[in-house]
């Protein structure tokens, strides 16, 4: 699935038929046909966007490069800037946790929990931890049981935390390189980028294991991003930030 050229840094399902992507080149955001690839319609932002985090079928919000953070309304086939709020420093990856937003930083590194209106709630660096548990958090996913996962793009790890930022656990692996986008599908499935390794991996965080699920026999290269639509047991993923595409891999 081409989506016009540009560097798509992230994607995310809206619907059956819908996905959002993320164009950094071109500072856009674009609603696509996800059975067409044709694009339904876009928008164009005040600065390069990054990482996508999903409300619902009609509310999104994107990372900017400029940090902050800007909210998008999806209106049937139409896409409307909603506000925007300043953040501390340059967000890498976003995700939420029912009504809070959970954001990483490349710098100053470390996490933080933010109302909707941008209010810091709870906050995780390395220097308040004594301990470097990250150097690049690259991106978020949260479970619907609130559990938090970021993938480290220079540690080649996988740390899970609480809803609170309380580090529980931090898996790695030696086919785990460079992670980069990282899904919840459920409670003991997490499904990983690892752009370094040109693999998708599923980590089960029950038992701590990471196995390959798709490689270059697949035709995964350096991917970059991904997301899954469940009720089509879809999986899409950008096989590089600057190919333009998007691959479609059907779940058996």
């Amino acid at each position: 699935m081409a989506t016009g050229g540009g560097s798509i840094f992230d994607i995310a399902v809206v619907s059956d038929t819908r996905l959002l992507v993320i164009v950094n080149k071109n500072k856009r955001v674009i609603l696509v046909n996800s059975q067409t690839g044709g694009t339904v319609a876009e928008i164009t932002l005040k600065s390069c966007p990054r990482r996508v985090c999903m409300f619902d079928n009609t509310r999104a919000v994107v990372t900017l490069v400029d940090t902050s953070l800007q909210f998008i309304n999806i209106n049937g086939d139409s896409l409307e800037l909603g506000r925007s709020i300043s953040v501390k420093g340059n967000v890498c990856g976003i995700s939420r946790s029912e009504d809070r937003l959970i954001v990483s930083y490349e710098s100053p590194t470390g996490l933080e929990v933010l109302s909707m209106d941008g209010r810091v709630i709870h906050t995780f660096s390395n220097q308040a931890a004594w301990v470097d548990v990250f150097k690049m958090p690259y991106s978020i996913s949260t479970s619907a049981a609130g559990m938090v996962y970021v993938s480290d793009w220079e540690k080649s790890t996988i740390t899970q935390l609480d809803s609170n930022l309380h580090v529980i656990r931090t898996f790695s692996d030696s086919i785990l390189q460079k992670p980069c986008g990282i899904i919840c599908v459920n409670a003991d499935q997490v499904l990983v980028c690892s752009h370094g390794s040109n693999r998708i991996m599923l980590l089960c965080p029950s038992t701590g294991a990471i196995t390959s699920i798709l490689g270059q026999q697949d035709g995964i290269e350096k991917p970059y991003a991904l997301t899954y639509l469940p009720s089509l047991k879809k999986m899409y993923v950008v096989p590089n930030e600057l190919s333009g595409r998007i691959q479609v891999f059907q779940q058996q």
